[in-house]
């Protein structure tokens, strides 16, 4: 192992993170078919119709464009899968991508000329997707369509209902079936629709499917679906030849170097000193994305590159041996990087945007990814497991720790529009959480190729799981009669972690917490809480 350690330092992960890493301006050339910045089609939301239906409903043409408009200006510059948004075009193509922007965009945030728009359509464009995903091959459009799904899926009830990994493994299939990882157009005896796709519109859509299925399997701790090494250069390939938007291609980047990096992980021992020597070329090639923005870096992919940073230093903090020298110099940096997270969020949360097609502020950020508040939460789960809960912690540590848990719990709490959504659930849990007295982290390790961060998700949960059980056996809850949740301000003048000791939570709330629905022994289940719930209701403007 000491070997490869010494070629990957001599040789900077070459081929691979050398090419995805890379920030000079060809990463944004344009292509060698001539798709230039210049030559791609600006948006156009001119719908022949006066009305579009789905199952039974019907709403009018106008609904619809403000729909796409919302769309265009709020989610598509995060995922580009979409070379421009021509509402005629993708009304004529494929009726799944249509309703899939209109369902989304309803869903997420809200269309002020039809509030309660989502409740009207949901039933029926549950059918549709249904049926769609079924219909093999797939279109290049569907996939499109699975992909804006899985960064912005519907609500579900519980975890183990969420199709994000299905539709993310459906959609990178049919994409290889269609060869969108190799230049060219499709085979002919592949074609499944008359949409005439232009090399660019396949490129972009690969590189979706890259992002979606990389961001999903570190959030989840599953194995990378697209991470060879030829794969990799691929991806590095496309940025360098096509005009991929930069935000974007810096995402792209990051999503590679943290393929790169879990494969070598997946293949070591649990030897400190040689996994922190990873970790430190690691951090070489993240340091890179941001020597691409030398006056400003963008806080967006500032936090996604904090949150897999601590995803990966979690992977190794997880298999390293208790009290040891390199494990505790990893948490410190931990530490350091999930302030900075809740900092970030925290100044995005309080951000003043101007009014946009009649959204608040607050409305707008509806438009994060799922991946932003799993992130978020994964954080905070990580200060309340270490430091904040952690007996061995320092005062100051769990202090600090505390006070940017209630700043992330606030966050949740806002985006809340009634205590059942998702946003109200993971509040709640952290309510609980916070409750709990700083306690001993067993010693337990988790095996090589552990599922890393999620691994501290469940042994946090599991953590609050055996306090309650402990002190429900000593005392049984009486139901109060009037629910009361403490405010942000609240918390601030409460106990070092946030929330009363002596409070009692609401019969409701206690449900959702203690039920079997979360406490369920799977992997996926046992995280079965709403930051693994990635789905949020509709939100209500202010």
């Amino acid at each position: 192992m000491s070997k490869e350690l010494n070629q990957l330092r001599s040789q900077g992960l070459k081929p691979r993170a050398t090419s995805t890493t890379s920030t000079d301006d060809s990463s944004f050339s344009a292509d060698m078919a001539g798709n230039s910045s210049s030559t791609i089609p600006a948006d156009n939301f001119d719908l022949p119709a006066e009305t579009v239906g789905i199952g039974c409903v019907v709403i009018s043409a106008a609904i619809a464009v403000d729909a796409f408009k919302i769309f265009a200006s709020l989610f598509h510059p995060k995922l580009p899968v979409l070379v421009s948004v021509n509402i005629s075009t993708i009304y004529s193509s494929s009726p799944v991508l249509f309703w899939t922007i209109i369902a989304i965009v309803a869903s997420h945030t809200t269309v002020p000329s039809a509030d309660g728009l989502f409740d009207e359509i949901a039933e029926p464009f549950q059918d549709m997707i249904r049926t769609a995903v079924l219909q093999a091959p797939l279109p290049l459009q569907t996939i499109r369509a699975l992909l804006l799904l899985c960064v912005w899926p519907m609500p579900v009830e519980t975890q183990r209902q969420d199709p994000s990994w299905l539709y993310s493994g459906i959609a990178v299939n049919s994409a290889l079936y269609l060869g969108l990882h190799r230049p060219g157009p499709s085979p002919p005896s592949r074609g499944t629709s008359d949409y005439l796709e232009t090399p660019l519109e396949r490129i972009a859509t690969w590189l979706g499917c890259f992002y979606v299925s990389g961001f999903l399997s570190m959030h989840l701790g599953l194995p990378v679906t697209i991470g060879g090494a030829s794969e990799l250069a691929r991806v590095a390939t496309c940025l360098q030849e096509y005009p991929i938007s930069r935000e974007f291609a810096a995402e792209v980047k990051l999503q590679a170097i943290i393929a790169d990096f879990t494969n070598i992980f997946s293949h070591t021992s649990n030897d400190g000193a040689i996994d922190s020597s990873i970790l430190h070329l690691l951090d070489r090639d993240l340091e890179g994305l941001r020597s691409a923005y030398p006056d400003q870096w963008p806080r967006l992919l500032e936090y996604n590159t904090l949150v897999a940073k601590l995803h990966m230093y979690g992977l190794v903090i997880t298999k390293d041996r208790v009290g040891s020298t390199a494990r505790e110099t990893l948490l410190k940096l931990s530490f350091s990087i999930s302030l900075r997270i809740i900092y970030l969020a925290n100044v995005r949360h309080n951000e003043n945007l101007p009014e946009t097609y009649g959204l608040s502020s607050k409305c707008q950020q509806g438009a994060l990814p799922k991946a932003y508040f799993k992130g978020l939460a994964f954080t905070t789960a990580f200060l309340l497991r270490y430091f904040s809960l952690n007996a061995m912690a320092s005062v100051e540590e769990q202090q600090l720790a505390a006070n940017h848990v209630v700043l992330s719990h606030s966050i949740f709490k806002s985006y809340s529009s009634r205590p059942t959504d998702e946003m109200g659930r993971v509040a709640t849990i952290f309510e609980e959480l916070c409750q709990h007295g700083p306690m001993t982290i067993e010693s337990q390790q988790v095996a090589p190729g552990g599922r890393g961060g999620v691994a501290i998700l469940m042994r946090t949960m599991r953590s609050a799981q055996q306090k309650y059980n402990t002190t429900s056996n000593m005392e049984p809850l009486v139901p109060p009669t009037e629910q009361s949740v403490p405010t942000y301000s609240n918390l601030i003048s409460m106990d070092p972690f946030g929330v009363s000791m002596n409070q009692t939570l609401g019969p409701w709330d206690m449900d959702m917490i203690c039920s079997d629905q979360y406490w369920n022994e799977p992997m996926l289940d046992a995280l079965n809480l709403p930051f693994m719930d990635p789905q949020f209701q509709p939100r209500q403007t202010d």
